[in-house]
């Protein structure tokens, strides 16, 4: 039963706008916050970063009388359901591998255990919501899968793998063959439910790179008394609708929002989840995935080790970017806080050589001052490019480094400021000043960056 009076609390939200090839403009969130995606010609090469290496993909077991049937799913499909593809019909069925006991060495609050991924969905119950949906006769093809990590709802068309470069196509055809075995690296259309899984495969990427860049580990002791899911208490929730009219509706229904965004990314109180909504309409696969690894990943750094206070602006914009342009850099998503949207919107693809233009041209604030801001909009349209630079130099420089720095970044002690947080963090780290530091990442912009 869905409990009526449970409003929905939000900590933050992010607009988000996007543009493919012209000014159009339309709205993403998350602390309120807006992602702009923006597709400019001639795209610059993507920098390489080396995160996380790659994974053999899961082994079922199959039905020897069914071939096609998996005997031991560790996740709910309702497509795979409906097809006979998993041998379970609901998702009860195979609760205990979706959901999770945690115990606790002393009492917390009273208790001393707390079980999570119970199913609920915008701080409500699960299945109402995906009742919902599923009925909505405007929703086209809607495909729900839940694993231990994620909850996905699709609602898209399928693509075919070979109109756009496609890096990872061999990669990602063999880990959906795991599932699907009539997929070989021959097949060119995907299907809505293919898609659907791809997505969930990709979500995983996008989490193990986090994970890998930041030094993840789930026994830690800063994870003790944390939630399961990089320190929040439910799973990441992730909403892709085939057209915006569809996802406007399921804000308007679920938030109360009826403004005209592009998504949204949110954290909820009650349930301290991190949910990410996005439609597909007029974008390509390639395009999508831009903006799909832009919002998980600006979800993963903000919710990482708790989501306790909002963290400094350059850092949580800089990594999301960083993790859309090693996709594709001709496709990008820009975050701005609550109220009016910048008059104009920096849509270009290459940064690289604005960036330098800036830093000769000594048209680039200062870190000692960017570190103050923890909103979003405190960054400026054309100061992005200058965060995702720095956030690239400061990975680039030392990987290690930067996982520690983000860790001391996450533990903010009692009564210490964000500034002063990153001032203990920049020393403790790289045993250098802010200044230091951003003196030295803008001498390595004018030497590797090109002039054009």
């Amino acid at each position: 039963m869905f409990d009526r009076d449970s409003r929905r609390t939000v900590r933050r939200r992010h607009r988000s706008s996007r543009a493919i090839g012209w000014a159009a403009f339309a709205f993403s969130a998350l602390p309120l916050s807006a992602s702009a995606q923006i597709l400019r010609s001639s795209p610059e090469p993507p920098d390489v970063y080396e995160l996380s290496s790659p994974i053999e993909p899961t082994q079922y077991e199959r039905d020897p009388e069914s071939p096609r049937v998996i005997s031991n799913p560790d996740f709910f499909c309702t497509y795979c359901s409906r097809e006979g593809r998993i041998a379970i019909e609901s998702r009860e069925e195979i609760k205990d591998a979706l959901e999770i006991e945690i115990t606790y060495p002393l009492p917390l609050e009273g208790r001393k255990s707390r079980r999570h991924g119970e199913f609920r969905l915008m701080e409500r119950a699960g299945q109402e919501v995906v009742d919902a949906l599923f009925h909505d006769k405007k929703i086209d093809d809607p495909v729900f899968i839940e694993d231990r990590m994620f909850r996905l709802f699709t609602a898209f068309d399928g693509f075919s793998t070979r109109k756009d470069k496609y890096p990872r196509r061999e990669e990602e055809l063999e880990q959906l063959s795991v599932i699907f075995p009539e997929i070989s690296e021959k097949t060119v259309k995907l299907s809505p439910h293919h898609r659907a899984h791809l997505y969930l495969i990709r979500a995983h990427r996008v989490l193990r790179d986090f994970e890998a860049a930041v030094h993840f580990d789930p026994k830690a002791e800063y994870m003790t008394y944390a939630g399961p899911y990089l320190g929040v208490n439910g799973k990441f929730e992730i909403y892709i609708f085939g057209d915006q009219r569809a996802m406007n509706e399921f804000r308007a229904t679920y938030l109360g929002h009826k403004t005209e965004l592009d998504g949204e990314c949110w954290h909820t109180l009650r349930d301290d989840s991190m949910v990410a909504i996005m439609h597909a309409e007029n974008l390509k696969d390639v395009w999508l995935n831009n903006t799909f690894t832009y919002r998980l990943s600006y979800n993963f750094i903000q919710c990482f080790r708790r989501y306790a206070y909002d963290l400094p602006s350059w850092l949580v914009l800089g990594w999301a970017h960083l993790m859309e342009r090693r996709e594709r850099t001709d496709f990008n998503t820009f975050t701005f806080g609550e109220g009016r949207l910048p008059d104009s919107m920096w849509g270009a693809s290459r940064w690289k050589p604005d960036v330098r233009r800036r830093v000769l041209g000594d048209d680039v604030r200062p870190l000692v001052e960017l570190a103050n801001f923890t909103q979003a909009n405190d960054v400026q349209p054309n100061e992005h490019g200058i965060v995702w630079s720095w956030v690239s130099y400061l990975l680039q420089l030392d990987s290690d480094k930067f996982a520690r720095f983000v860790n001391i970044v996450e533990d903010k002690q009692q009564g210490e400021s964000i500034y002063n947080l990153q001032v203990r963090a920049f020393q403790e780290t790289y045993g250098r000043s802010m200044i230091e530091l951003f003196e030295d990442w803008k001498k390595w912009v004018v030497q590797t960056y090109p002039k054009r």
